[in-house]
């Protein structure tokens, strides 16, 4: 499909926020360089699929068994997709519209286009300059980070503490950028730190490639790869990780345009930890939570009424989903628990006011908590979701229950999502199937809908709640003043306007109060903060061995091999294990003594991924096991810096 310049009246790119992720490919985190060719995936970009995308080519690790990179592409849509890549993060794709917001489709470049594209790229990474961890609701005074470097100044200028790759520019074909800055600390001479790639491929898009998760000290100039023991919960002094954030902008060129045309409002870049769940969505993902400040704000919604398929199972799924990566959702949710939604699905989707459907339907509803802080007596694990709030960690003896600041302790979902569910509980819902569910891949999607496909796609596995401090955003996420309110006076309602405001959050603002190193809030945020991106309990595929296969009345395909749940519950639920085995747990005194941390630095990468089994069922139901573990030889953690402890208390390191 060709598009006529002369009617192009602006252009937007989608998805407006993407999300790549951390991976080892292509570096040697012993020794922090470089080391070969970057192996990455790109994510789906059709929302509403739990099912390992056959472009990840059946592993995530690469042939050197590191972990491969989740990348972003920025492309203009009506393009195919390059099957030579697995689809694993973000297409970030720059839509052509006219005069009167009717989306005319994609631009690219090759294949005998006239149209050039060029992409500029700002990452940075701010935060060794920011001050140190705080809370939303927190009343300690502020402090800073690495408090003896450049102290006097704004945060902006403590240019020894930022990673800045500046502006980078990328435009033709399978053209290649490396995206770096410098980082003093304390010491005199800036280390290099990789924050990622940027290339375009055939048809000019771009694609952005994260870092490799590499973290390191600065403090010992002697020893080019530092890594000493972590002595600080979310704030280590001298240390740099490979995170960042920022924004992508592109500028459109053509023989027949008066003028070179560029993106009317840019797109964010953030660089989050890696995912080590396919297919299991937090009950509130960064897609809700903004779609909530639009509602909000603005009334912006992307569908008319309370959509089953849309609005309420994803929530009801993920509390079965959850029960495979965190052992107090299995006791509620599980395979036998009264809380697993999945048999009894088709009753929950029945619209209407039937007695038993409604009474079931209230039943449920009454175990949601409320949101917004609305009901402080419902700061108890009888309410859902079991997870912990943007206030801190939900156990926390000793305060009575009704505790004013108590109930920021425990996650709700949105009033958006709340809302929803009240309407779904009187009846007031339809149950057709979501839109998205009709397509495999993008290229199929009308032109129309392929912009909110594409940012809900980006956005259903992450974390909109709890944001303590968060795995993608901080709890900033949730302020209204992040966000681009205003609108093009001619965009579509059903296009999501959910756009940074990078005027006032540059270019390594977004992602500065997360924790440093990154792995850091990565290890000490278990059982429940993020199970769904971080498991914190989890099955082995090996425990699976010696079951037999064959057809059940729950499963009658012969192709497929179906546990009974009573053998599940007898053979398989007790080889359930810590997804951390190995890392050494992190005492609660004394504060400064993390070597949980300081083994997540070191060992991260070899950590397994938890997918759903293609070909086993339990009841009939599906099943998500851990694979792809790598075995954690902790003898070489002596070569990263200075031990100061013996390794204690380490869980069984079962591959």
């Amino acid at each position: 499909m060709s598009i006529d310049p002369t009617e192009i009246s602006y252009i937007q790119i989608f998805p407006p926020i993407g999300i790549a992720r951390l991976g080892d490919s292509g570096f040697n985190l012993d020794t922090g360089e470089p080391d070969g060719d970057i192996e990455y995936f790109l994510s789906p970009e059709v929302p509403g699929s739990d099912d390992v995308s056959p472009a990840v080519n059946n592993s995530f690790r690469d042939s050197k068994y590191r972990i491969k990179r989740m990348v972003c592409s920025f492309e203009f849509p009506l393009a195919s997709v390059n099957k030579k890549y697995a689809i694993q993060a973000v297409r970030f794709r720059a839509y052509a519209y006219d005069k009167n917001g009717k989306n005319l489709g994609e631009i690219k470049s090759g294949d005998k286009s006239q149209y050039t594209l060029t992409w500029t790229v700002h990452v940075a990474n701010h935060k060794g300059a920011y001050h140190t961890f705080r809370g939303q609701y927190s009343t300690a005074d502020i402090s800073l980070r690495n408090p003896d470097v450049q102290p006097t100044t704004t945060y902006d200028n403590r240019t020894d503490l930022i990673v800045d790759a500046q502006e980078q520019q990328i435009s033709g074909l399978k053209m290649i950028t490396d995206l770096k800055g410098g980082f003093k600390g304390s010491k005199a001479n800036p280390v290099e730190v990789h924050l990622g790639q940027i290339r375009t491929d055939e048809h000019g898009r771009l694609i952005f490639i994260g870092g490799a998760g590499y973290s390191r000290s600065v403090a010992d100039p002697s020893q080019p790869h530092f890594q000493p023991d972590i002595i600080s919960a979310f704030d280590s002094i001298d240390w740099v990780d490979d995170t960042c954030d920022g924004w992508v902008n592109v500028t459109v060129k053509h023989p027949d345009l008066a003028e070179i045309l560029a993106a009317l409002q840019k797109s964010t870049i953030l660089v989050a930890p890696p995912r080590f769940v396919w297919g299991i969505q937090a009950p509130t993902t960064l897609y809700d939570l903004i779609a909530n400040i639009y509602n909000k704000e603005k009334g912006w919604k992307d569908h008319e009424g309370t959509l089953f398929y849309w609005d309420i199972w994803p929530v009801l799924l993920s509390c079965y989903t959850l029960s495979w990566v965190n052992n107090e959702a299995y006791q509620g949710h599980g395979v036998a628990g009264m809380g697993n939604f999945l048999p009894i699905k088709s009753k929950l989707a029945t619209p209407g006011k039937a007695m038993s459907d409604a009474i079931l339907r209230d039943r449920i509803f009454k175990r949601l908590r409320a949101p917004d802080y609305e009901k402080p007596d419902q700061a108890s694990t009888k309410f859902m979701p079991r997870l912990s709030g943007d206030g801190g960690d939900l156990d926390r003896p000793g305060e009575p229950i009704g505790s004013k600041n108590l109930i920021r302790n425990f996650a709700a979902l949105t009033k958006l999502q709340y809302d929803h569910f009240s309407k779904w509980k009187d009846g007031d819902f339809l149950a057709d199937d979501a839109p998205w569910s009709s397509y495999k891949d993008i290229e199929s999607v009308p032109t129309t809908l392929q912009p909110l496909f594409l940012t809900r796609a980006a956005l259903e596995h992450t974390i909109g709640e709890p944001l303590y401090p968060g795995i993608e955003m901080s709890w900033e996420a949730r302020e209204s003043q992040m966000y681009v309110l205003e609108r093009h006076p001619s965009s579509k309602d059903s296009d999501p306007p959910f756009r940074i405001n990078h005027d006032l959050f540059p270019a390594g603002h977004v992602c500065r109060g997360l924790s440093l190193p990154w792995q850091s809030d990565f290890n000490q945020c278990n059982t429940y903060w993020w199970p769904s991106s971080r498991p914190d309990d989890i099955i082995n595929i090996l425990s699976l061995d010696g079951l037999p296969h064959g057809v059940t009345p729950s499963r009658p395909d012969p192709t497929i091999r179906d546990i009974s749940v009573d053998e599940f519950i007898k053979t398989v639920s007790p080889q359930r294990r810590k997804w951390s085995r190995g890392i050494r747990n992190t005492p609660e005194f004394p504060s400064s003594f993390y070597p949980g941390s300081t083994d997540m630095v070191r060992f991260w990468q070899k950590l397994g991924f938890v997918t759903k089994l293609p070909d086993t069922t339990v009841g009939g139901l599906p099943m998500w096991l851990e694979s792809e573990r790598v075995h954690i030889d902790r003898s070489r953690s002596m070569n990263r810096g200075v031990i100061t402890a013996p390794f204690s208390n380490v869980q069984d390191d079962i591959d």
